[in-house]
């Protein structure tokens, strides 16, 4: 899915624009600071004496999720007799000023550090970040620099629904979803989770599968499958159909988790090249939807305790959302029978 970063100039290129607050202090470059000749704006967060600096923007989210603010700070030079006094505090409030995460900063080197802050929005709405000095009130402060919050807020893969194909991020809970069974069935449950290039990197598991349009045939008028190029999670599983599975396994209908499909060329791994955004919902039961043309699994939640073929599902799923596990759902069966990897290989051999 595509991300936007709703924070407004983060980098200070233009000075203060889409920021307010009091005592701001954006019209320096970073040499001023650090002394490294660099001519790079950043924002300093103590201002002058005698005021307190707070920085603060407002911004807003399409629906619950999970994002992750990065910024980068340092202390600046004539403050590093006070290191680890200096600083400022982070704050994310909600549209009632109520604080949805905080954390408090206290850079002790003269070089830029980077820095993250995990943000639960528990639904759509504005929302205000905001920056408060802390320490001595001696205008010698940390400074800022670089804020970014990545959402999932752009157009990703389209989902058929009541009023036709829809983003899925723009889905909120009581939006009907066309199912493959059901009929229309509301959406009960919805969120996102961004994961950063780092954690791709670290993790191979959390690079997302991708398909080519075309890459699962054609319908019986002939068009592609995906309809455009599709992103799912690697054990997100897909519908295929046909004789061959018929023939293997008695089931004209199975699901397959994506990355049992890769085959290196249509279908593949994403690299850690960009950060991704992984979006579930969750239907009255476990149901076959359709995404950007192509048949696949609605969310299938699982207790801890189940085991078999929801194994690694249940793993990637509480690693994207860890908040699952107090849900205690479960529902008695998927939508089609599910096929293991080795299975799947016979099938995507028997039908190339």
């Amino acid at each position: 899915m595509a991300q936007t970063d709703v924070i407004q100039n983060g980098s200070f290129d233009a000075g203060s624009a889409g920021w307010t607050g009091t005592d701001l202090e954006t019209t320096y470059a970073e040499s001023a600071y650090l002394g490294n000749g660099s001519v790079n704006r950043v924002a300093e967060m103590d201002g002058q004496t005698g005021q307190t600096t707070v920085m603060e923007q407002v911004f807003q989210i399409a629906h619950a999720q999970t994002a992750t603010l990065t910024f980068d700070t340092a202390l600046r030079t004539d403050s590093l007799g006070n290191a680890g006094v200096e600083g400022f505090r982070v704050e994310v409030l909600d549209a009632s000023g109520t604080v949805i995460a905080t954390q408090d900063y206290l850079p002790t080197a003269a070089s830029f550090t980077a820095q993250s802050l995990s943000v639960s929005f528990p639904g759509a709405g504005d929302y205000t970040l905001r920056f408060t000095e802390l320490g001595l009130d001696d205008s010698l402060g940390a400074i800022v620099d670089n804020i970014s919050m990545l959402v999932c807020f752009a157009a990703g893969t389209l989902i058929e629904t009541d009023r036709g194909a829809r983003a899925v991020e723009s889905l909120q809970p009581g939006d009907l979803v066309w199912t493959l069974d059901g009929g229309l069935q509301p959406v009960r449950w919805i969120a996102s989770r961004a994961v950063s290039v780092a954690e791709q990197e670290a993790d191979a598991r959390l690079r997302p599968v991708v398909f080519d349009p075309g890459s699962l045939g054609q319908t019986s008028l002939g068009h592609v499958i995906p309809q455009r190029r599709l992103a799912v999670s690697p054990q997100h599983r897909m519908l295929l159909t046909g004789w061959q599975a018929e023939l293997l396994f008695g089931q004209s209908e199975v699901l397959v988790a994506a990355h049992s499909l890769i085959n290196g060329g249509s279908i593949r791994q994403a690299g850690a090249a960009a950060p991704v955004c992984y979006v579930h919902f969750l239907l009255d039961g476990h149901q076959i939807v359709c995404s950007d043309g192509a048949l696949c699994e609605s969310f299938f939640p699982t207790r801890l305790s189940l085991a078999g073929v929801e194994r690694e599902a249940r793993t990637e799923l509480l690693r994207l959302f860890p908040d699952l596990a107090s849900l205690q759902l479960v529902f008695a069966q998927t939508a089609r029978p599910v096929i293991k990897p080795q299975e799947a290989r016979l099938l995507t051999q028997l039908a190339s």
